[in-house]
This record gives C-alpha cells, sequence and structure tokens, in this order.
C-alpha cells in the first residue's frame, strides 16, 4: 500500500477574475496559490505563503445572505442558500489546505491507496464525535453511501458522483465498506483521476438517519444492492434492490426549514443555534469538533457566526457600510463607494484571485418539461447559435461589472490546465446581424409585418428567461439581452423569480424555458459528473437521462469517460478539450462574463486568506478567523 498526495496538477492564479460541494459535484482540485499583484487601486493582495496566525477565543461574525436555505438537511441540499448553511456543518475525511489546496487530514488521519490505483482506505482519527457527542464511526460514511448518497429516492445532489462511468459506456457505483470502527475503503471499477474527490464525501449520523428511513444491520445490511437489466439491445440498466421495509423518501422531508435547528448534528466546526425566517440564522460551535490550532486551542475561535437575511444585492452594501456585518464580497458597482472609505469605516478589500465560478443563459430540450413550440425552437441548434450571438460579453463587462471582468467561453476556469486556448475563437461572438442572418436561414423570419418573427407554422417566437430575484448582476445581464433579441425580432419576457423556486424547476418540475443561473465549477473539471454527462441530475437542458438522447451528449458521455477514467494528464486534457470543442459548437448554454472577487472584511478579524474557489471561501474558514 502507498499513501499519496493525489495532486492533479499546478497552476497559477494569475489575474483576479470572477467569483451546485463535495464529492464530486461542481467541487475544486489542486492549484499552486501564489501571491497576486492587483490590478485594482487600494485593494490588498493575500499573501498565501503565510500561515495560519494563532488566535483566540471569542467574538462573533456576521455576513449577509440574500435567500433563506430551503432544508437544514445537506444530504438533499441542491443549492447555494441551503448549501452555504449546511456546508458549514459537515466535514469529509480529507480537505484541501487553505493555502495550497494540496489534499491534507481532516476526520481521517491518514489515507492509503493500492497498488492499482482503484480502492483508498481511510484510516479516522481517534475519538470523533458528533456533536451531540455520539462517537462518528466508519459505519456513518459507508451508511451515508450506500443508503443516502447512491439512493435514487433520495435524490441528492452528489448522487451521479457515486456511481462511476466506465469506458463501455455503463456505469457502476462505487464500493464503499467497512472495515472497522476507525477504518473505511472504497473501490473504483477503472482507474480515476477523480478517486480523492469521489471519495471524500461527509458521512451522515447513522444513529440517527437509520431511524429515519426504518433501516436496521441486523436485518439489511450497510452495502448497497444492485442488479444490471439487459434489453434486447444489449444495453444496461442498474435496477437498485431496495431493502424491504426502508423508505429512503424519508430523507428529503428530514431536517426541512420547519426543523428544530438545535437538533441537526454535525461533525463540523459549528452547530445550528437558531433559525428565523427572513432574519437570521446563527451558528454555535461545536463542542466536540476534532480541531485545534498549532498551540492546542480549540477551533473555532468564535462564539458565534451569524448570516442576516438581506432582499438584495444593494442592501447587503448597506449593512455593511452601517457596520451591521462584517464582510461583503464586493461587485464592481461597490469599488467606488467602498474603496475610499476603508480606514474610515475600519475595513479592507482584499482581491482574491480568478473564481472557478460559471454564470450562463441555458436553454430547455428537455420533452418532459416543455412542449412545442417552445421545445422546437430551443431543440434547433441553429436557433441557440443565433440567440448566442445576442450575449454583448464585453458591455456586460464595462455597463453592469464596472470594468471588473472578463469575458467567459467555457466552463473551464481560463487558469486551468484543461483550458482550451481555442475557446474564445470557436464561441459564437457579439453581432445581431450574424443572429438575424442565422434565423433568417431556418425560415424564423416575420411573416405578419409586425416586427417579431414567426416559426415556419406561424407562431411567434416568445420565450420566457428567469433568473434568481434580487441578483441585480444577472437581472441586468437578462434585461440587456432581452432587449438585443428585440432587436432582431426575439420574444424574451424576463422573470425575476425566488432562487429556490427556480432550482425547483431545474431539477424537478423541469417546467421553464430559458434560465440564467451560475455553477459553482472547478478548476478540475472532474467534479461537473452531475453536470456535463447526459446522466446528471444537474444536465439542466435535460437531466438525469439513462441514455443519451442527442448524439453531441453521446459525445460528451464518451469523451467525458477519456478524460477522467485516467491519471493520465494528456488525455485529460485532450479529453476535455473534445468536450469544450462540443460544448460551445452545441451551445446547451452560453457563458457570459467572470467578475473579479474581491471581498472586503472588517480590519478586527485576523486569518482572512479566503481562495475564489468554492468551498475555501471566507464563511469556510470562519473556524480559524479570530477577533484580533
Amino acid at each position: 500500500m502507498k499513501k499519496i498526495v493525489f495532486m492533479i496538477f499546478a497552476a497559477l492564479l494569475l489575474l483576479p477574475g470572477m467569483a451546485f460541494a463535495a464529492g464530486a459535484s461542481e467541487d475544486v482540485v489542486d492549484t499552486e496559490a501564489a501571491v497576486l499583484d492587483t490590478q485594482f487601486e487600494g485593494v490588498l493582495d493575500i499573501d498565501r505563503t503565510q500561515g495560519w496566525e494563532m488566535g483566540r477565543q471569542g467574538g462573533r461574525f456576521v455576513v449577509a445572505q440574500i435567500s433563506d436555505p430551503r432544508t437544514f438537511n445537506d444530504f438533499v441540499a441542491a443549492e447555494t442558500s441551503t448549501t452555504d448553511v449546511t456546508n458549514r456543518l459537515y466535514s469529509g475525511p480529507i480537505r484541501r489546505n487553505q493555502h495550497t489546496l494540496e489534499f491534507e487530514p481532516s476526520l481521517a488521519e491518514s489515507w492509503t491507496i493500492s497498488d492499482d490505483e482503484l480502492t483508498v482506505t481511510y484510516h479516522l482519527r481517534e475519538g470523533l464525535r458528533w456533536s451531540d457527542g455520539t462517537p462518528l464511526t466508519a459505519k456513518d460514511f459507508v451508511f451515508a453511501a450506500n443508503h443516502i448518497y447512491q439512493r435514487e429516492d433520495v435524490g441528492s445532489n452528489a448522487r451521479a458522483g457515486q456511481f462511476q462511468m466506465l469506458t463501455d459506456g455503463t456505469q457502476r457505483p462505487l464500493v464503499w465498506e467497512y472495515i472497522d470502527d476507525r477504518t473505511y475503503s472504497v473501490t473504483f471499477h477503472e482507474v480515476t483521476a477523480g478517486l480523492l474527490i469521489q471519495s471524500g464525501h461527509a458521512a451522515a449520523p447513522m444513529h440517527i438517519f437509520a431511524d429515519v428511513i426504518g433501516w436496521d444491520e441486523s436485518r439489511h445490511g450497510l452495502a448497497y444492492e444492485y442488479d444490471v437489466v439487459t434489453d434486447d439491445d444489449g444495453n444496461e440498466t442498474l435496477v437498485e434492490i431496495k431493502p424491504e421495509g426502508v423508505d429512503y423518501r424519508a430523507v428529503t422531508s428530514f431536517w426541512g426549514v420547519d426543523a428544530d435547528v438545535t437538533q441537526v448534528v454535525s461533525s463540523g466546526p459549528w452547530v445550528l443555534t437558531e433559525y428565523i425566517p427572513d432574519q437570521r440564522v446563527v451558528f454555535g460551535r461545536n463542542p466536540h469538533y476534532w480541531e485545534r490550532d498549532e498551540n492546542g486551542t480549540q477551533l473555532p475561535y468564535l462564539e458565534r457566526m451569524v448570516y442576516v437575511s438581506v432582499p438584495d444585492q444593494d442592501t447587503s452594501l448597506q449593512r455593511f457600510i452601517a457596520g451591521e456585518t462584517n464582510a461583503l464580497g464586493v461587485r464592481g458597482e461597490d469599488y467606488a463607494p467602498l474603496v475610499g472609505r476603508q480606514d474610515e469605516l475600519g475595513f479592507r478589500i482584499y482581491n482574491v484571485g480568478p473564481a472557478t465560478s460559471t454564470q450562463f443563459i441555458t436553454f430547455n430540450q428537455n420533452p418532459n418539461g416543455i412542449d412545442p413550440p417552445q421545445l422546437t425552437w430551443l431543440s434547433d441548434k441553429t436557433f441557440r447559435q443565433a440567440m448566442a450571438h445576442l450575449v454583448d460579453r464585453q458591455t456586460i463587462i464595462d455597463n453592469i461589472a464596472f470594468g471588473f471582468g472578463y469575458p467567459q467561453y467555457s466552463f473551464v476556469p481560463t487558469f486551468s490546465p484543461y483550458y482550451w486556448e481555442g475557446a474564445p475563437d470557436a464561441a459564437f461572438p457579439y453581432d445581431p446581424d450574424v443572429a438575424a442572418d442565422m434565423l433568417d436561414s431556418i425560415d424564423y423570419i416575420d411573416r405578419n409585418g409586425d416586427g417579431w418573427r414567426q416559426d415556419p407554422d406561424g407562431n411567434k417566437i416568445s420565450l420566457t428567461l428567469s433568473t434568481n430575484a434580487g441578483n441585480q448582476v444577472r437581472e441586468r445581464i437578462m434585461e440587456m439581452f432581452a432587449q438585443d433579441a428585440r432587436a432582431v425580432g426575439i420574444e424574451i419576457n424576463t422573470n425575476p423569480m425566488d432562487f429556490n423556486a427556480m432550482v425547483g424547476q431545474l431539477t424537478s418540475s423541469f417546467d421553464w424555458e430559458m434560465i440564467l443561473i451560475g455553477l459553482t465549477g472547478s478548476v478540475d473539471p472532474i467534479s461537473g459528473q452531475n453536470v456535463y454527462p447526459s446522466s446528471g441530475n444537474l444536465h439542466m437542458i435535460e437531466p438525469s437521462q439513462e441514455s443519451p438522447r442527442r448524439d453531441w451528449e453521446r459525445r460528451v458521455d464518451e469523451a467525458w469517460i477519456y478524460a477522467n477514467n485516467t491519471t493520465d494528464e494528456d488525455q485529460r486534457v485532450r479529453g476535455f478539450q473534445t468536450i469544450q470543442e462540443i460544448w460551445i459548437e452545441e451551445v446547451p448554454w452560453v457563458y457570459t462574463f467572470n467578475p473579479a472577487v474581491m471581498q472586503a472584511v472588517s480590519e478586527e478579524f485576523g486569518n482572512i486568506f479566503p481562495q475564489p474557489i468554492n468551498g475555501y471561501e471566507i464563511i469556510d474558514i470562519a473556524h480559524r478567523l479570530f477577533v484580533r
């Protein structure tokens, strides 16, 4: 057996760029952190060559949150309004070092990888406990995988990452095995670059969830069982075997927003102490959290962390200026009113670096959600390409982001080694004249002289574009796009709506036409297994397909296997380039821009080392923040 640090690549965070996540669902990967040279006057660089400062216990940290959580159950969370809360409550067996982003131990004190690179074995720390004092053991990890994450009735956002797509196009579940209370293993079917990412999920408290679903180890066992059914054409389908009397759907309604939050148990640094809808979520220290600083002081240093509810980003800015919150993600329009008041108000603005997140307009092509003629229009590649020609990235950056942004053409960040340098040239540039010509070419023309185009059947081409209300940047992008569409005879009805309701349309009802939204993204796209393959639950145009409906999706699935079922970095680069080429050509969604990531923080706090990567932002390191 050999212990390794599974470092996929080393890349520099070069210039400030923009700002759904454990396991293999839009997560992060290794990157060498660099000291950044900021291009913004009055903004501090973050020196990540330093280690953590030693702090003292006490104090509280307050941040604003626009949307309330939909649940307090991390195992069914699907939107950031929820995971921004639940991710504070759970730790995985490993994590990435906040400064270097290399893997390091967390709840596991070590891990080993077999010589054939198919099995990783985790060795847990001694004396781990849940926040209610119950011992936390290897069974909690195996139970979580086999009886929560992998179960179709639970519908976890992490489910896709628990199935490995094999080179023959089939899928198989990962094999999680309990060895002893401090040891468990996860076995893959083929070599994969995602070995640690896909096996790195947090545990679930078996002593609570077993009763919720009616599971009994003496009668049911820990293993995940399934059959493989083959049809007349030789296509295989996995059929989950459900233990008799076990109700996995019960997970979906457990620890909802009406729950007593003090009963939600945690393995991470924080516990929930209070929730008042539309007002606040309050966290306290987990008395059984394992981590201590180098002086032996138990973390978190802070006694409290508070999320206060605000209706929009402008209110968030005003609350920060008033001193009612301690941190603010700085938008382009916030820079001017903030940069000259840092000494007066006692805060500092930091240049965090380029983010991995994406922001795009996506087109519904799901026959289970919409009907013709809208389905016909959105399923037409030429129509989607014409719509792509109406996304004015540079004006978005200049007029909406106040110059603090970069054009985006791919789901892979530009500083990733997997980014295809040909993406900007292959993407469809802003050109309304070309868009109009393309619409003419498919006979989408103004047939009655009313200024609007109709399809060959005489249907006026009118679509609804939704985004989350309160996100003013997205709302303005949406209005700009609608205006450009009107100029070429396409009616776009704008629809700001509740964020959680919009996510429900994407993942459950599928009754939407166009949506402007974003994903957390990753430097290594392997964490997008729940997004880019046709089987992914966030493959938005038609999620969770048993087999790809479209030929281009089949080709993406094949390239996904090629890129990820290997540790050969050259092969991975080629595979991800193929996916980017297909994605840009087919336009399931069209990317907009990456704003620069800047963070304002009250100067009374120490250990300000956020990364521009989901899972490593300022709230993710709140357990290390301290009052000076």
